[in-house]
């Protein structure tokens, strides 16, 4: 039988450049916060310049627990609230939900 060691909440978003500084320590304001909730892992952050100029963000977040990770997805410092919050908005976001399995 498998083990679920993490629940992860992966966030993908493309950015217009006037939005990167915003976006960037909004979300290293966030990595503070989650770091004393309980059940949180892990917070990983890449970034991608496209040759249109525009900024594509991955977002993954990991928690112990599944019931942890809704709380937080209802959260308003959740990623996906700041990354709608910011202005100008992502031009486009996705969300996606995973279980690592050992």
């Amino acid at each position: 039988m498998s083990y679920v060691k993490a629940y992860s909440q992966m966030i993908t978003a493309m950015l217009e450049p006037a939005s990167w500084d915003e976006v960037y320590f909004s979300l290293l304001s966030a990595k503070s916060q989650l770091q004393s909730l309980p059940g949180w892992q892990g917070f990983e952050m890449w970034a991608n310049k496209k040759s249109s100029g525009d900024i594509k963000l991955v977002v993954v977040t990991n928690w112990e627990h599944e019931e942890q990770l809704e709380v937080w997805m209802d959260n308003e410092a959740s990623v996906g609230a700041i990354l709608r919050a910011m202005n100008p908005p992502p031009l486009s976001m996705d969300m996606e939900l995973y279980e690592e399995i050992l």
